[in-house]
C-alpha cells in the first residue's frame, strides 16, 4: 500500500481578496478584465468577517419499492447564496473618491462577477497563473448604514448580490 500524501496546510488569515467586475471570460479571466476601471477590488472596503458563497444541495429520498427494506437518497438541486456585502463608506467624501468608490461602483441593477482569490496576501497584484473563483451576480439595492451603534461603529454601505449562475471555481488567470 502506498503511503498517503500529506499536503501542507495553507493559512487563510490575511490571504483572501475579492472584487467585482462587469465583464470577464469565466473560463479564462485575464488580469486586464479583473482590473478594469469599471470594476473594483473590494478587499480593503470589506470587513474581515465577510462571508462569501455557500452552496446547499437538497437531498432527495427516493421512493422504496415494495420488495425493498431500505431507501436511498439522490442529490437534488443546488442553491448558491451569499451574505450581503458590507463596505466602508464615507458619507461626506467627494464623488469618485476612495471613500465612495464601492458605493458608486456597486450600483443596483448591475450584472457582473465577483472574483475571489485565496492563499495570497491582498497586497500582491493579480497575476497570470494565479487561481480565482468567479461568481456571476446581479447587484441589488445598496443602503447607507453603519457597523453598529457603539463607539467602535463606522459608516458602511450594505450591498445585496444574487448569484445568477453556477460559479467557476479555482480557474487560472490567463494572459
Amino acid at each position: 500500500m502506498a503511503l498517503p500524501t500529506k499536503p501542507a496546510l495553507v493559512k487563510a488569515f490575511n490571504k483572501v481578496s475579492f472584487g467585482f467586475v462587469l465583464t470577464v471570460t469565466p473560463t479564462a479571466p485575464t488580469v486586464l478584465q479583473l482590473t478594469a476601471t469599471t470594476g473594483i477590488n473590494l478587499t480593503c472596503y470589506t470587513f474581515g468577517d465577510q462571508e462569501m458563497v455557500s452552496a446547499e444541495t437538497e437531498k432527495v429520498t427516493l421512493p422504496r419499492l415494495l420488495c425493498e427494506s431500505t431507501q436511498y437518497q439522490s442529490n437534488g438541486p443546488t442553491t448558491y447564496s451569499m451574505a450581503d456585502v458590507q463596505a466602508t463608506f464615507s458619507p461626506q467624501a467627494a464623488a469618485l473618491s476612495a471613500g465612495k468608490k464601492a458605493w458608486e461602483t456597486l450600483l443596483e441593477g448591475a450584472s457582473g462577477y465577483l472574483w475571489r482569490r485565496q492563499g495570497i496576501a491582498p497586497d500582491v497584484d493579480l497575476a497570470v497563473g494565479q487561481f480565482i473563483d468567479l461568481i456571476p451576480v446581479d447587484v441589488g439595492a445598496g443602503t447607507p448604514s453603519q457597523s453598529g451603534t457603539g463607539t467602535d461603529a463606522v459608516f458602511t454601505s450594505m450591498h445585496t448580490f444574487s448569484i445568477t449562475g453556477k460559479p467557476t471555481w479555482n480557474v487560472a488567470i490567463s494572459a
